[in-house]
């Protein structure tokens, strides 16, 4: 055998330590980093907590299989605009107009104003229209026609899963103040 390809006695060992060494690397390149695991840990209670705290509109509480329906919903009619996960229409700058002046459609997670509006004025505003002023902001048009009042609460029940805790016992605080002002 040609003595040019035979390795040193010393390049073997440090051949074998680098490969050892990327093996180790690509193992811990794969393993899912502390916030890999506190997002998935976090998803994971978001899910039990949709669960576990009722979602409600006005008297109405609604089931998973509802939550799962206004989610359809939402995704088919609303996330257009309001973006797939309710970041909104410009999730960069959802409070600065755009080059054309205007104000996008308002985000509906938990960064967005929703969950201060009560159950009514959401329900009004899906089913009537936005109410803003078109030159400041892009108005939303309204789906009362397109959407049964079932639907337009499913995708209202599930906007409030996109919600905190804290935000929906607020919003549902203000729809129960709010209900109460004009039953009497």
């Amino acid at each position: 055998m040609d003595d040019k390809w035979r390795l040193p006695c010393c390049a073997l060992p440090l051949f074998a330590t680098m490969c050892i060494c990327s093996t180790l690397f690509l193992i811990a390149a794969a393993r899912p980093t502390t916030n890999q695991v506190a997002g998935a840990q976090q998803a994971a209670q978001n899910q039990r907590s949709f669960a576990e705290s009722q979602i409600q509109i006005l008297d109405r509480q609604f089931t998973e299989p509802e939550l799962a329906q206004g989610q359809a919903i939402y995704t088919q009619i609303c996330a257009a605009c309001h973006g797939i996960d309710g970041q909104g229409q410009f999730p960069e700058a959802p409070l600065e107009p755009d080059i054309t002046g205007r104000i996008g459609a308002p985000p509906h997670n938990h960064t967005g104003h929703s969950w201060h509006h009560s159950d009514v004025s959401l329900i009004r505003y899906v089913t009537e229209g936005g109410f803003s002023d078109p030159t400041r902001f892009y108005t939303m048009p309204p789906f009362g026609e397109v959407l049964s009042d079932e639907q337009i609460q499913m995708a209202l029940a599930y906007i409030k899963t996109m919600w905190t805790d804290e935000q929906r016992a607020m919003q549902r605080q203000l729809t129960e103040e709010e209900q109460s002002m004009f039953s009497n």
